[in-house]
């Protein structure tokens, strides 16, 4: 079952999410995902852009379509987080965004 969702998760990254991004930034390098929230029409996702900038999407359920809710700073994100320790925490992101398998 896992392995089912891994794959369509990847063919849903691969076919619809990496082409928005890549409409939204015009220079995408890398892309990870930190957060996917299930809600009752639309799943929201929020990833991590060039080590730079988080963006939030929303898919619809109904018909697949994809909007943007908010586009913050990586630092910005690392705050509101992690509040006294975003520090640390903006470090681990930027690691992160440095991993070959979120190179595109």
């Amino acid at each position: 079952m896992e392995n089912k969702l891994l794959l369509k998760f990847n063919k849903l990254e691969k076919n619809s999410i990496i082409p928005y991004l890549r409409k939204s930034f015009s220079n995408l390098k890398s892309a990870c995902c930190l957060y996917h929230m299930v809600e009752q029409y639309e799943d929201i996702y929020t990833y991590l852009v060039n080590g730079e900038s988080v963006i939030t999407i929303e898919i619809s359920r109904e018909d697949a379509s994809i909007s943007t809710d908010s586009i913050i700073t990586a630092q910005e994100y690392a705050k509101m987080k992690k509040g006294k320790q975003a520090s640390k925490y903006i470090k681990e992101l930027l690691d992160l965004a440095k991993r070959k398998d979120f190179q595109l």
